[in-house]
């Protein structure tokens, strides 16, 4: 059995959503309450209480929960409990951990989380959502007979598993390519790519619509009413490991400008081995800073758009003392360094689809920098994650070039922007995000121009665009 999905916006419900939630007490904003159903609630499918187990996301190479944050967001927004989405992280950090992935190595570990889901949610099931790389894990993982049975349902998103499923396993191929085969049944998600697959729309469509047996009613994100409580992990790129000693702060911070807007953070968390850290409770219209106080090394400043939903999933990605991320990232105190990253590819080489991702900054002490589009046709269609800053070879020039080393990591890309900056910030650096040409839905993070010498800043877009 095949089936396509076309890459399609689903029609927005926006205001008809907003104003149904004002007269709620919340918008489906707790596991125990996404299934209750009174007058004037939204719409939710009809699911069997028996086909509602916990859902496992298995990421691929230099991936993690984040690849399925929205998608647990899209869960929750048809009325599946919250709570029910989980993720089994590991690291892709070099050829030992990857080659344990495709070797079967994992499986044991992953097993070890599997039944530590079981018996925190009294289920005597799972089910199985593994992308890329990792389709090799889950694929070892079912081919056992014993694990096998743990596994009420297996999607293998844009992997590559064999021909047939594993064992006697009731799985689905999800892939990019209408070529491709995995069992008796496929689905097919057209025009899109290898990241996307893992999160867009269709792909969650498909995927609800095999775990459940039912059609999900929206694939849109219903977005709560009042506060969300977030949650996630600090951790290293891409081991996956906590950022352990490091402390979280979360600020509410101008949407124009990315100043602070109050004297003290929101709340404060200390890392430790795990990466934990959370629930904080947001303003879900709302912008902050996640700053990650690393002693004795920079600061690191995550900025990202608003989550309209409560996440357990958000995945802040920062460096070890000494990687090579670090060593290849020039900095000084002159100028800013940025990582731009977004679950969905950014497009260089579709024409007219292609994504604009400008760049401009302003500073009282060094001039006003003019935007620049860092996305070309040079970038290709398979990088998620680009390093921004001023190479050491041109300083305080925008050649626009691509920058040494990360162009030949996976999934990354890099650029030489200067973006002139001082200690305090005295300007704003304004990345403006036009979605696979789509005019009509820019988005847009401001951050200060805080210099790369002290400070590392990363910025994180949506991978949907809703009205």
């Amino acid at each position: 059995m095949d089936m396509a999905f076309p890459r399609a916006r689903v029609p927005a419900l926006g205001v008809f959503f907003l104003l149904l939630c004002g007269v709620l007490t919340g918008c489906l904003g707790g596991s125990g309450s996404d299934r209750v159903s009174w007058p004037g609630s939204p719409d939710m499918p009809d699911i069997d209480e028996d086909r509602i187990l916990p859902v496992i996301f298995v990421h691929g190479t230099a991936g993690s929960a984040s690849q399925y944050q929205t998608q647990a967001m899209r869960f929750a927004s048809n009325g599946y409990p919250e709570d029910h989405v989980v993720a089994y992280e590991y690291s892709t950090a070099g050829a030992v951990e990857i080659n344990r992935a495709l070797t079967g190595g994992l499986s044991g570990d992953l097993d070890g989380f599997v039944d530590n889901v079981l018996a925190e949610f009294g289920a005597d099931q799972v089910y199985l959502a593994c992308h890329s790389l990792g389709t090799a894990v889950c694929g070892y993982y079912v081919a056992n007979p014993d694990r096998e049975a743990k596994v009420a349902g297996y999607v293998a998103i844009d992997g590559a598993t064999g021909e047939s499923c594993p064992g006697d396993s009731n799985c689905m191929g999800l892939f990019v390519d209408e070529t491709r085969r995995l069992g008796e049944v496929n689905a097919y998600v057209p025009d899109e790519t290898h990241v996307q697959a893992a999160t867009s729309e269709a792909s969650f469509a498909a995927q609800f619509e095999f775990f459940t047996g039912v059609e999900p009613v929206r694939t849109e994100i219903l977005p709560q009413r009042d506060e969300v409580e977030i949650a996630g992990r600090a951790v290293y790129f891409p081991a996956n490991t906590g950022a352990a000693g490091t402390t979280l702060q979360v600020w509410e911070i101008d949407p124009d400008t990315g100043e602070r807007l109050e004297a003290a953070p929101l709340d404060t968390f200390s890392i430790t081995a795990n990466g934990n850290w959370g629930p904080v409770t947001l303003d879900p219209t709302a912008y902050y800073e996640f700053q990650l106080l690393r002693p004795g090394r920079s600061e690191h400043h995550f900025y990202r758009q608003p989550l309209i939903r409560n996440s357990a999933l958000v995945r802040l990605n920062t460096s070890q003392a000494g990687s090579v991320i670090e060593e290849n990232t020039n900095a000084s105190d002159d100028h800013a360094s940025l990582v731009i990253s977004r679950d969905m590819e950014w497009w260089g080489d579709r024409g007219t689809d292609n994504d604009l991702l400008e760049i401009s900054t302003t500073s009282l002490l060094w001039g006003d920098q003019p935007a620049v589009n860092i996305i070309d046709p040079a970038i290709g269609s398979r990088n998620i994650g680009i390093h921004v800053h001023d190479d050491e070879a041109t300083p305080a020039v925008t050649t626009g070039d691509p920058l040494p080393y990360f162009p030949e990591q996976p999934f990354q890309w890099g650029v030489d922007v200067y973006m002139p900056a001082s200690t305090p910030a005295d300007g704003v650096i304004s990345v403006v995000s036009t979605p696979r040409g789509d005019t009509d839905n820019k988005q847009t993070l401001n951050v200060p121009n805080l210099p790369s010498s002290q400070h590392r800043i990363s910025l994180t877009f949506n991978d949907y665009v809703q009205d």
